[in-house]
């Protein structure tokens, strides 16, 4: 049974769990056109009304953005005391590139939405994952065996811990 729908080209990722309302946030996804073969990207917000009985969300903010995504994750790191009401959404990008947004900011049509950025990655970014014991850490996966695990408290965004060393491709003779 259909509840609601949103016709985008996009990946997407539920509010944490203690946030209410329930949102919805989708970015449009990398390596795919739609119908309209558009090159535009954004970031869009929407919210889950089941008393609403159209098929619609209600759309609650949107950032228009440079970045298409692999993986949008959302946390609830700062939803606390931290000063982050809606907690932060992590992206991956095509790009290399791990973004943090602050969904609070988009919701309210603010422009300095993006918390901190960095371009560790050397091909896109394909995994991430909040850690559920400690929110204020993330991992992040990408090509090339590529897994960084990153401090939102830390100061130096751009110099994430590594669990180990890449692995190496064996070669058989």
């Amino acid at each position: 049974m259909k509840l609601k729908e949103i016709n985008r080209t996009a990946i997407q990722s539920w509010s944490p769990a203690q946030h209410h309302p329930i949102y919805l946030a989708t970015g449009t996804s990398a390596q795919q056109l739609d119908a309209s073969f558009s090159t535009n990207a954004s970031l869009e917000f929407f919210e889950l009304d089941l008393a609403d009985p159209s098929l619609d969300m209600k759309s609650c903010g949107s950032f228009s953005s440079s970045h298409r995504y692999h993986k949008l994750i959302w946390g609830s790191h700062g939803m606390d005391a931290q000063g982050l009401p809606s907690g932060v959404l992590i992206a991956g990008g095509e790009n290399g590139n791990v973004i943090m947004y602050n969904p609070a900011k988009v919701m309210a049509g603010e422009n300095d939405v993006i918390i901190a950025e960095s371009n560790r990655h050397t091909g896109p970014v394909r995994a991430l994952d909040v850690n559920p014991f400690q929110t204020n850490l993330f991992a992040s996966g990408g090509n090339e065996s590529e897994i960084y695990i990153w401090d939102i408290y830390g100061n130096n965004f751009g110099s994430p811990m590594t669990p180990g060393p890449k692995t190496q491709v064996r070669f058989f003779i």
